[in-house]
């Protein structure tokens, strides 16, 4: 029995994994095959009975968890992000979630036939939107600063609110019997989750920040602490209280984001690493808890309940926040399309569910497979659209195949030019202003500063660009920028030069980005051959004149660089073969002057 328990635990932390890569690989929200594995293991096959597997455990571990995510995502709430927005994240948090909780009540009572304060609970649980499942479609989708701003922050506020007003309406479902005045129990309820999660998360935040800032705590117990006083403060929080964590952690956050701690990015990384495991695990298995009875109570109804969430509630939620604001007509119209809805609304429905089923309320039966139905359609809808949507409504980012380059010297503007005249994005950084000064003498999109300090990051717009390319004299510097930009552009499309011979054996290569070009193209190296009279060329490639040939013809005189066909883009790194196929145009570093003088005759370069 123990080793079929273990078995069956490994094979959820497997299966949650192998469906986030597949997520991946296929461009979609990781939600959906999340819930298809949990749905097939499940209900379909009878393979996984989470309520039995993990007994009195059940509820919970995935309270913990989702306290975790929870907090996970409150860490990238930066109050200065949102400073001309937050008048539309109040209304969202406050407005728009009455009239989703009002809106989605009388729904479930007329098209469902729901007593009306279950049919309360469910505008509860549909409230939510939630981190787990807007952050990887915003990072898939890519809209404007001010839209992602939006989403961002109201999928992370909306879920302490959401099971908030859950808790509410569920005491006031069993206060109805002989425990007491229903009103009176909701105003006390409200107030003590209120008090305790805020107050207890704006202590630990302060102390967790307090205690890391004067270094009382060691460098590598830093994650592991904040960790230990997220779980202490959720379960501290909720004893006192009963689902007042959930605000307790994401006030914690909240405070931890703006406090200046220079750790906070090793910590947020962590946590997101943390939580892409307990997401994979928890669809599966609250999907797998759902049963085919419960599904069966699903309708054509349900169906239409489901178009009234996406198409009537979500549309004058938004319209109604938005009044008054300055947000475009294009930009509201987004912004109606998405509200994917994600854990907190699966785990808030199947514990409430569980729990009135429990006290012979059997109308609550239907609420856990409501909300899932809710939950895939929205997801399903939106991860699908949301990204062909937004660019037809022209609030997407460009296409991401453009170049920010760290460093602005003779080779970086060379390069630059020509792929600008290519029709892509291309924004150099440097601290020399001369350098800057002649990048934008010769039309570039140039900036002067440091590109590691965070007031400039704050100023650069990085719409339409999707690689890094870090080429300035300075080995350090390249890789610590490297390093850093990963979150940003992925570790695959961070490059840098290759550090000098004497440097070579000071960087582990997980601390470095992608080798460019060629082992001897140092900056010394790339500087002395743009002296002697090198130009960066681009040549169409054809079956007649092959990447082989191309080698072949220009020896020595041409350091390929990098080959692009359309927008797609291929670098050229030492860690992978540099082989574009014919179509493509090979960009190189060409001693053309040279090459004439040895007698080489190469066909003419594209433009």
């Amino acid at each position: 029995m123990e080793h079929h328990t273990i078995l069956v635990l490994a094979g959820i932390v497997v299966l949650g994994i192998g469906c986030q890569w597949l997520a991946w690989r296929l461009k979609i929200p990781a939600i959906l095959p999340l819930l298809i594995t949990g749905f097939l293991v499940g209900p379909v096959f009878d393979w996984l009975h989470p309520r039995e597997l993990l007994g009195e455990l059940f509820f919970p571990s995935i309270s913990l968890s989702v306290a975790i995510i929870l907090f996970e995502g409150a860490l990238t709430l930066e109050f200065r992000e949102i400073r001309r927005l937050r008048g539309v994240v109040r209304n969202l948090i406050t407005v728009g979630a009455l009239v989703t909780l009002v809106g989605g009540a009388l729904a479930a009572r007329l098209l469902i036939g729901l007593p009306w304060l279950i049919s309360f609970l469910f505008g509860a649980l549909i409230v939510v939107t939630g981190p787990t499942v807007i952050g990887p479609l915003l990072r898939n989708i890519r809209p404007t600063q001010r839209v992602a701003s939006i989403l961002k922050w109201e999928g992370i506020l909306i879920d302490p609110i959401g099971a908030l007003l859950a808790v509410i309406i569920f005491d006031i479902i069993i206060a109805e019997g002989p425990l007491g005045n229903p009103s009176l129990i909701a105003i006390s309820t409200f107030a003590r989750i209120m008090i305790i999660g805020l107050v207890l998360g704006l202590l630990s935040g302060y102390i967790t920040a307090f205690l890391i800032k004067r270094y009382w705590v060691p460098d590598y117990l830093n994650e592991l602490f904040a960790l230990a006083m997220v779980i202490g403060v959720f379960a501290l929080s909720d004893v006192l209280q009963s689902e007042s964590g959930l605000l307790a952690v994401t006030v914690m956050g909240v405070v931890l984001a703006n406090s200046g701690l220079h750790q906070l990015h090793d910590m947020w990384h962590f946590k997101e690493r943390i939580s892409i495991l307990l997401i994979s695990t928890l669809f599966i298995i609250l999907a797998a808890n759902v049963s085919f009875e419960q599904l069966s109570l699903l309708g054509v109804n349900s169906l239409l309940l489901l178009g009234v969430v996406l198409f009537i509630l979500r549309p004058l939620s938004i319209w109604v926040s938005t009044l008054n604001s300055d947000l475009s007509r294009n930009e509201r119209l987004f912004l109606s399309w998405v509200a994917p809805r994600g854990i907190v609304a699966a785990s808030v429905s199947s514990l409430f569910a569980f729990r009135l089923e429990e006290l012979g309320y059997a109308e609550a039966a239907i609420l856990a497979p409501l909300t899932f139905l809710v939950i895939v359609g929205t997801v399903f809808l939106h991860g699908s659209t949301a990204k062909w949507v937004a660019q037809r409504l022209g609030v997407a980012e460009a296409d991401p195949q453009g170049f920010l380059m760290m460093g602005a010297t003779a080779f970086a503007r060379a390069l630059a030019k020509l792929l600008k005249e290519n029709g892509f994005n291309v924004l150099l950084v440097d601290t020399n202003r001369h350098n800057v000064r002649a990048a934008r003498i010769e039309g570039l999109e140039a900036h002067q500063g440091n590109l590691l300090s965070e007031s400039v990051q704050e100023d650069l717009s990085l719409s339409g660009l999707g690689h890094f390319l870090a080429l300035t004299s300075n080995d350090e510097a390249n890789a610590l920028a490297c390093v850093h930009m990963r979150d940003t552009f992925g570790a695959r499309k961070v490059y840098q030069l290759p550090p000098r011979e004497e440097n070579g054996q000071e960087f582990a290569s997980g601390l470095m980005g992608r080798i460019l070009f060629d082992e001897r193209a140092t900056y010394e190296t790339l500087e002395s051959l743009m002296q002697r009279g090198g130009v960066i060329k681009a040549t169409l490639l054809t079956e007649k004149f092959t990447c082989d040939e191309y080698r072949q013809v220009w020896g020595d005189y041409a350091l390929p660089l990098l080959a692009f066909r359309g927008k797609k883009v291929i670098v050229a790194t030492t860690d992978e073969p540099f082989q574009p196929e014919p179509g493509w145009k090979l960009v190189a570093l060409v001693l053309e002057k040279e090459a004439r003088r040895a007698g080489i005759n190469a066909p003419e370069t594209a433009s």
